[in-house]
């Protein structure tokens, strides 16, 4: 554990080996009971602890970047900007800015904790449970579930015994005088749709009721987004979905890209009343109707039968491929091997054929089983060398489940302010990344620009053979690659998937003479990053200021049933609805 410290503290950044140094120094530097320390944790390979989960195995490298504020008058820790990774094992990290920071174990009766002097650190007796390195045999039971942790809250701060019935039914008392009841939240949707409409001209919505006027399905789509997606943005479209926490539960479906950045750029959002696959079906066609007829579309998702059929119905002419992250883990839940998870990475990500039949030549012989378990989905769904049509470098969905974890919090409001929630983080976006590229100045976006100067680097020792003014053959260590400049392909084949020159592309731009930067694809130059957020995203305004048709505000739009068929709670609470027969926690 790395700290490092401000400016203002004339101290060099030093190693805490254990809780005594931590003590050491925070006794040592604090003043008047207060400290500002800026905290930088590192979490390499694998840590092993008898009181805690495994966060890492040898395949996965998590870093996080925090920082901790202890101060508010001296009481309590704030972890700031943390990032929430996927791990093998546990989900090891979960913050709220307001509640404080809360590390999971494996132990469920108590953690084993520091014994904290309370006057030097200004740590509370509640914040026993964010030490994680424990070194004293102290047990302090686990607060964090508000079964227990508000009734004795509440009990400690006010002196009154209350019950937990008690205490849920005023918090939800409380939630609904500041987010409004469900059935207003519903029956305020198509008024909010039509003035969204109103203000940001191209936008999409729909609403589907049955026909008791229960809400089914919603879909909506900014018009900021799609004239953004058609003229600037790489047509490889994520699709993935996740489940609501509000009290009308729900399914919620996003479908997303990537800017030249290489940023989430969120498409289309999706809600629906329950998980099934109608409500697949129908997001798709909806996606389709916003999106239109593109060239060489890609689509990604996970591997569910109704999703593959619905995508050929809706998209016929785009290609589909599987998200390679799901298709690890699959594998390792059925083969139970590192060994076979590693080396379908390796596979899954080679450029090269002939790489990808060695590495999957490696894979056969360990566990034929696997093999023929990865053949039967479809090489050309899953492996780089063998994809039909253009993925770029997106092999996941993760730029859904990164958008995700960014609304984890917005999933249990109701639906209007979901809704809400969702235009105004694009709003926010969209005029942040506007404001960066504008101030980007190199001629491709940072990104770009940096993975360029790294293959740039790597090609100052390539020697390269002249065939002809464009035509070459460029050597290193042994290994030839041809390289056509006008064609902009290398037998490589990085060049011609990913669509930024290789090393080998740029060694021949040296010997020719010639800027490799006029050799990228326009979705990787500032000037498309600027394009993508050219239209401005604007908000609805005060509901009692719109101006809505009779025959809209009228529209009744009641919540669904609370009944949630085919929904097991343990297993779906932080996992997608359609992995069918492999199913994948997060």
């Amino acid at each position: 554990m790395k700290y490092v410290f401000n400016a203002n503290i004339p101290t060099s950044p030093i190693q805490l080996t254990d809780d005594g140094d931590v003590k050491f120094f925070i006794g040592l530097n604090c003043t008047n009971g207060k400290l500002l320390v800026p905290l930088c944790i590192t979490v390499e390979k694998r840590i092993d602890n008898h009181n805690q989960k495994s966060i890492c195995n040898s395949y996965f490298e998590c870093h996080m970047s925090s920082e901790i504020d202890k101060e508010l008058n001296g009481d309590s820790m704030l972890m700031h900007k943390s990032r929430h990774i996927h791990c093998d094992s546990v989900e090891t990290l979960t913050v709220d800015g307001e509640n404080g920071q809360r590390f999971q174990n494996e132990s469920p009766e108590g953690y084993k904790v520091h014994d904290w002097n309370m006057n030097e650190t200004t740590i509370n007796e509640e914040d026993y449970r964010m030490n994680t390195n424990p070194t004293s045999d102290k047990q302090v039971t686990q607060i964090g579930s508000f079964r227990t942790g508000s009734t004795q809250n509440i009990q400690k701060q006010y002196g009154i015994q209350i019950s937990y019935d008690k205490t849920w039914r005023a918090k939800e008392l409380a939630l609904g005088s500041i987010r409004g009841s469900p059935e207003e939240s519903y029956n305020t949707l198509p008024s909010y749709c039509y003035v969204s409409e109103q203000k940001n001209p191209g936008t999409i919505t729909d609403i589907v009721t049955d026909c008791d006027n229960q809400f089914k399905y919603f879909f909506m789509s900014i018009g900021a987004s799609l004239v953004g997606f058609h003229t600037s943005i790489r047509p490889v479209v994520a699709v993935d979905g996740t489940f609501l926490k509000a009290k009308c539960l729900g399914a919620l479906f996003i479908a997303g890209c990537k800017d030249g950045n290489n940023q989430i750029y969120p498409l289309t959002f999706g809600i629906g009343d329950s998980e099934n696959d109608a409500l697949c079906e129908w997001f798709l066609q909806k996606l389709h109707d916003a999106l239109g007829h593109i060239d060489d579309l890609f689509v990604i998702s996970d591997r569910h039968g109704s999703i593959e059929k619905t995508i050929h119905k809706a998209f016929p002419h785009a290609r589909h491929g599987v998200c390679t992250y799901h298709v690890g883990q699959n594998l390792k839940t059925k083969f139970k091997n590192p060994a076979i998870h590693k080396l379908f990475h390796d596979a899954a990500h080679a450029y090269r054929v002939s790489k990808f039949n060695f590495i999957f030549g490696q894979l056969e012989m360990i566990d034929p089983r696997a093999a023929r378990y990865l053949m039967d989905i479809g090489v050309d769904r899953w492996a780089r060398s063998y994809s039909i049509g253009k993925r770029y470098n997106i092999m996941t969905t993760r730029i859904v489940e990164s958008l995700n974890a960014v609304l984890k919090n917005a999933r249990d409001l109701p639906v209007l302010q979901l809704v809400e929630e969702l235009r105004n983080l694009l709003q926010k976006w969209f005029v942040t990344r506007q404001q960066q590229a504008m101030s980007m100045s190199t001629e491709l976006t940072m990104w770009a620009d940096g993975e360029l100067r790294s293959r740039y680097n790597m090609s100052a020792t390539y020697l390269v053979e002249p065939i002809n003014s464009k035509e070459c053959n460029v050597n290193y260590a042994g290994i030839s690659a041809q390289v056509n400049l006008d064609t902009r392909s290398c037998k490589c084949r990085q060049f011609d998937l990913d669509h930024i020159p290789c090393a080998h592309a740029i060694a021949a731009c040296r010997f020719y003479n010639i800027s490799c930067y006029t050799l990228c694809f326009k979705y990787f130059t500032t000037k498309t990053l600027l394009s993508s957020y050219s239209e401005c995203i604007h908000p609805t305004g005060n509901e009692i200021d719109w101006v809505v048709p009779n025959h809209i505000r009228d529209k009744v739009v009641l919540p669904p049933k609370d009944e949630m068929p085919n929904r097991k709670t343990k297993e779906s609470k932080n996992s997608f609805w359609w992995r069918g027969q492999e199913h994948i926690s997060l």
